[in-house]
Order: C-alpha cells, then sequence, then structure tokens
C-alpha cells in the first residue's frame, strides 16, 4: 500500500507518556530502542523512559536483558524463540502491531514467568495505542487470539455497523475511536 503520514498532537503524545510513566516505566525505568525511528513503536521505548527519569539502551533486540520494559510485535516474539533468552525485561513486555496469538505468548512467557505482559491497540492515528489488555504474571496465557482490552482513561471505543450505529455484543463492526489520542 501507500505510506501515510500521521501527525499527532502535543497534547496526546504528552497524554500517552503520563499514562505511561504511571503504567510502564516507573520513576529510573529503562527500555531498548530495537526499532526505526519512523516505526511508532518507537515513541514508547524512546520516550517513556526519558519522561520517567529513566535511560534508554540503543542496540538490537538481543541487547534486552535487564530493561524494565521493552516493547516488540508479535513477529519478534516468534522471531527470537528459541534463540535468545535475553529477549526478555525485567518488568514490562509490551506487545503491539499486529495480533498476537496466546500460542506465542505462552511459549515465551514460560520462559520468563515473572514480567507482566501487555497486549497493546491502536492505530498510528490514535498516537500509537489507545487500548491494552494486561496480563500479569501467574495468570493463565489465553489460547488464540489475545484480547486488545480496554480503552485508556482518556479515550472512548465504539463498535459500530455500516450505518454507524453500536452492534450488540458478539457481532461485528467496525471500531471506532474518540478521545485525547486522536
Amino acid at each position: 500500500g501507500r505510506p501515510k503520514g500521521v501527525v499527532v498532537e502535543h497534547r496526546s503524545l504528552g497524554a500517552y507518556l503520563l499514562r505511561n510513566r504511571a503504567t510502564y516505566a516507573g520513576v529510573g525505568g529503562s527500555s531498548l530502542l530495537h526499532t526505526s525511528l519512523s516505526f511508532d513503536l518507537t515513541v514508547t521505548a524512546l520516550f517513556t523512559p526519558l519522561v520517567s527519569g529513566g535511560r534508554v539502551c540503543v542496540g538490537e533486540l538481543e541487547d534486552g536483558a535487564g530493561v524494565t520494559l521493552l516493547k516488540v510485535t508479535p513477529s519478534h516474539l516468534a522471531l527470537v524463540e528459541g534463540e535468545c533468552d535475553v529477549v526478555a525485561p525485567a518488568g514490562t513486555l509490551v506487545v503491539g502491531g499486529e495480533v498476537l496469538r496466546g500460542e506465542v505468548l505462552d511459549r515465551w512467557r514460560r520462559r520468563h514467568p515473572d514480567v507482566t505482559v501487555f497486549n497493546a491497540y491502536g492505530p498510528t492515528e490514535a498516537t500509537v495505542n489507545c487500548m491494552e489488555w494486561r496480563l500479569d504474571p501467574g495468570e493463565a496465557t489465553p489460547q488464540g487470539p489475545v484480547p486488545i482490552g480496554t480503552p485508556f482513561p482518556n479515550t472512548r471505543v465504539f463498535v459500530l455497523d455500516a450505518f454507524l450505529r453500536p452492534v450488540p455484543v458478539g457481532v461485528p463492526g467496525e471500531l471506532y475511536v474518540a478521545g485525547v489520542p486522536l
């Protein structure tokens, strides 16, 4: 397809990073910057620790041992499976960008049971992510597609039909996002 450019407002980015600071990094956290600056995943890895008094480590995915925050795509998890046990943060793993399947996540979690995992969802237009599902250590990993969770506090989501009417629970529709992230 054709590349798209997305303009993100400062207030949206600020709200996203404040939320991340409280949810992911904590004061003094660290992350691994392992992707291109043009990838919206990088916003989380680069700026979250910097607004939290933490540090950013720049390197390859294999350099992720010991950081407190790591953000990857599900393809990253499948790519390093069986090869690289160092692709494990000390605290929080955020996965997003494509559908996360429980089978892939479960294999990773068996090797890294003490990490909190967030399945993040959001189109780029929603300032990286606008919804997430949290899986704490000790909780069972779901099978099949992992839920995308609930909207961030400053966000609303609606599942609507072709006439922009809400659909009942369980009925397919289009997801519409509203709020600060847009």
